[in-house]
């Protein structure tokens, strides 16, 4: 038997109560949920809860405040076999608690998470191993998130040969400092940087003038558009039935990165390791929540 491959998320872990409801309520109105959900959230989270069900042996790394509520994103995160190392844990309060309502007939979700504090950056240097967190690892994923913790990590990681994916679900002005430390960015069809208006083409050549070679733009159910060094393309993206769309994007992440983990980073095979990852993140499509589909069989397991 061969070790699993081993991969490391670096960012955000939030809580998320999620409620199905038949659809949105209006100002001053309260509609009956007709399921709901308690878990960890996030993308870097969800990319490791999709990474370790894909088979890598797969670590998170974040910060969070020490509160009972932290204690309910680590139970949910171990139990999904992820291993949980929270630095910079010394702040008050809560972690970001996200509020999130599916709606049945579509899938679609409305989210109100006060992320964007976890985006600024701490004037406490973290006290992380940065070398020894990368020792042995065959692939690191970033979401953006805590960039105090992510750019020494993904800076150790490229110094020892291991790839960086980063995960950007939209423009922030510290963007292109991330971008510095990554060997490939998945981008949203979201992300527009100022003057590209979103449009694919002016994000990628914007993405080659600031030196990121690999790129990848995940477009929800469409087809993913990828540039690389060898070439560019649309890898497609198989229709399925949507039940609840949360954390699809980063279940997308997370097996990618486990792909690239798995097999290296290779650039001819960008569109099949997307083709790949975009099966994962289908199967989480056809169940409420982002845990059930965990329990059932993964495309290449049938």
């Amino acid at each position: 038997m061969t070790d699993p491959p081993r991969v490391l998320c670096v960012g955000l872990a939030t809580l998320d109560v999620v409620q199905l409801v038949e659809r949105l309520p209006l100002p001053n109105e309260k509609v009956a949920a007709l399921d709901f959900l308690i878990a960890g959230g996030g993308p870097a989270a969800n990319a490791a809860v999709a990474s370790a069900r894909c088979g890598s042996e797969t670590a998170l790394v974040t910060a969070l405040p020490p509160h009972p509520l932290t204690d309910l994103v680590l139970a949910d995160l171990r139990a999904c076999d992820v291993t949980v190392h929270v630095e910079d844990s010394t702040g008050e309060g809560p972690p970001a608690t996200a509020a999130i309502m599916i709606t049945r007939t579509t899938g679609d979700r409305a989210v109100v998470s006060p992320t964007g504090t976890a985006a600024s950056e701490r004037d406490t240097p973290p006290s992380l191993d940065a070398a020894a967190l990368v020792h042995g690892l065959d692939a690191v994923l970033l979401d953006g998130y805590h960039r105090h913790l992510g750019i020494p990590i993904a800076r150790a990681a490229r110094e020892a040969g291991v790839p960086v994916i980063l995960d950007a679900g939209s423009w922030k002005p510290y963007t292109p400092d991330v971008l510095d430390h990554v060997d490939i960015a998945v981008v949203s069809d979201d992300f527009a940087p100022p003057g590209t208006e979103g449009d694919p083409a002016a994000v990628i050549d914007t993405l080659l003038a600031l030196g990121t070679q690999r790129i990848l733009i995940t477009r929800g159910g469409g087809s993913v558009l990828y540039r690389t060094p060898v070439g560019s393309g649309e890898a497609d993206v198989r229709p399925v039935p949507v039940v609840d769309t949360l954390g699809a994007g980063d279940f997308f992440h997370g097996a990618f990165a486990h792909r690239i983990a798995e097999l290296g980073l290779e650039d001819e095979r960008i569109h099949d390791d997307a083709v790949w990852a975009s099966a994962v993140a289908g199967t989480s499509l056809g169940s409420f929540g982002t845990r059930a589909w965990l329990r059932g069989r993964l495309p290449h397991e049938r």
